[in-house]
C-alpha cells in the first residue's frame, strides 16, 4: 500500500466495524485492561462536537495541495468515537474525488487504542492501532499490519483544537498536516 492509499485512508471515508468488535467483554481482558480502556475511552470523547478543519498534504511531485472542511463526532455505542468529515475546499490526500469520510476511533481492552477508517474514493480500509501519551494529549498510530511505512499523531492542545500529522516512517518526512478547531 502506497503513501496515497493511506493519505486517502486518513482523508477518510465511511468506516467499518472494528475487525472482531470491542473487547471489552471478552473473558481474557483483566481488571486492570479495562480500567485503562476506559481511561483512554475518556481521551476519545475530546472529539466529540463540530469541528472545522484546515490543513495541506504534499503531493508526489512535492507541491503543497490545501483543504478546509467541517468534521462531526459523535459517541457511538458507548465505546466508539465516530468522526463524519466532509471538504468545503480542495480534497484530501491521494487522487481527486476524497471529499467525504470517517473515522471510527475506539480503545480495546489488551489492544489498546484504535482508528479505524477509509476514503470514498477509496475501497481499502486502514486500521491503526495505537498509544497515548502525555496523559492522552498525544495519540500516536501506526498500520495494525505494518505494510504501510506511516505514522499518524494526533495531538490535543485544548478542548476546542487538535491537529493531526502523518509522518512517513520509512522517509522520516511530514505528508499531511490538518488543524481541527470547535465550531462556534
Amino acid at each position: 500500500m502506497n503513501t496515497r492509499t493511506f493519505l486517502a485512508a486518513w482523508s477518510f471515508g465511511v468506516v467499518a466495524l472494528l475487525a472482531g468488535g470491542c473487547q471489552c467483554c471478552a473473558p481474557s481482558a483483566s481488571p486492570s485492561a479495562i480500567a485503562q480502556a476506559d481511561a483512554q475511552r475518556a481521551d476519545l470523547a475530546k472529539f466529540v462536537g463540530a469541528w472545522e478543519f484546515t490543513g495541506s498534504w504534499t503531493g508526489e511531485n512535492g507541491a503543497s495541495n490545501q483543504v478546509a472542511g467541517r468534521a462531526a463526532g459523535v459517541l457511538e455505542n458507548q465505546y466508539f468515537v465516530l468522526l463524519d468529515i466532509q471538504t468545503t475546499s480542495g480534497t484530501m490526500a491521494g487522487r481527486t474525488g476524497r471529499k467525504a469520510g470517517s473515522m471510527l476511533l475506539a480503545a480495546e481492552p489488551g489492544i489498546g487504542l484504535t482508528l479505524t477508517a477509509w476514503g470514498d474514493a477509496s475501497p481499502s480500509v486502514m486500521h491503526l492501532v495505537g498509544r497515548d501519551e502525555d496523559a492522552g494529549s498525544t495519540l500516536t498510530f501506526r498500520s495494525a499490519h505494518g505494510e504501510v511505512p506511516l505514522t499518524l499523531v494526533i495531538r490535543v492542545e485544548n478542548a476546542d483544537r487538535w491537529t493531526a500529522s502523518i509522518n512517513n516512517t520509512s522517509t522520516n518526512t511530514t505528508t499531511a498536516n490538518y488543524t481541527f478547531t470547535r465550531s462556534k
